[in-house]
């Protein structure tokens, strides 16, 4: 098919539920829509309509706030600590609108997979996976998906934390989807003379077995 045939209809968000949310601390940070040309084969392109949707544990986050502040008070710290704006847990999802009829190769939607987690380990200072398992989940529609979860390096604040995260896809007759998921996980460990301790500590573990129950609400 060349580009541009048939038409292809606006992507819907793949949109997590809205009592999930509220009842586990997360929030919608942002939705974006975008239009692109992708090639299929050497000879061969689609026009593809995307939606992305990102959210934000902000639940974890205040949990962070407040474990730093009872940290400084108990030490009488004076001094400020600076904590790195992205320590903390993301999701994003991100959906493909196809033109009718179209199914998206298995190896092009790996390489988008790819693409997603490179962008999310750029932007965010993480380092290249280190290990992974896969899980078996059930969404909201009754549809099986096979997610891998994966650990990474941290950041290069050498805090010895590391980072703990998941990328899954599935499709259905016009669309594919594709969520990727990142938490901090272990102790941030702080050295302000005379104290060498840990500053916060995230059960990363937990916190990705949130993300999944999240995830499992998108149809």
């Amino acid at each position: 098919m060349s580009s541009g045939c048939l038409e292809t209809p606006q992507a819907t968000p793949a949109a997590i539920d809205e009592d999930a949310l509220l009842a586990y601390g997360w929030s919608q940070v942002s939705i974006e829509e975008n239009s692109f040309e992708q090639a299929v084969t050497d000879s061969t392109s689609i026009f593809l309509n995307s939606t992305t949707v990102k959210y934000h544990n902000d639940r974890l986050s205040e949990d962070i706030s407040k474990q730093v502040s009872d940290f400084k008070e108990s030490n009488s710290l004076p001094v400020s600590i600076m904590i790195p704006e992205n320590l903390s847990a993301q999701l994003i999802t991100y959906r493909l609108s196809l033109p009718s009829g179209i199914k998206l190769p298995t190896g092009l939607v790996s390489k988008i997979m790819e693409q997603k987690i490179d962008e999310i380990e750029a932007n965010n200072d993480v380092g290249k996976q280190q290990e992974s398992t896969t899980r078996k989940l059930v969404l909201a529609d009754g549809t099986e998906t096979i997610v891998k979860i994966f650990s990474a390096s941290g950041n290069s604040t050498e805090s010895g934390m590391r980072m703990l995260g998941f990328v899954t896809a599935f499709e259905n007759e016009d669309t594919s989807t594709i969520v990727v998921g990142f938490v901090p996980d272990g102790e941030y460990r702080v050295e302000v003379w005379p104290v060498n301790e840990t500053l916060f500590s995230i059960d990363g573990n937990r916190e990705l077995d949130e993300m999944l129950e999240l995830l499992s609400t998108i149809e």
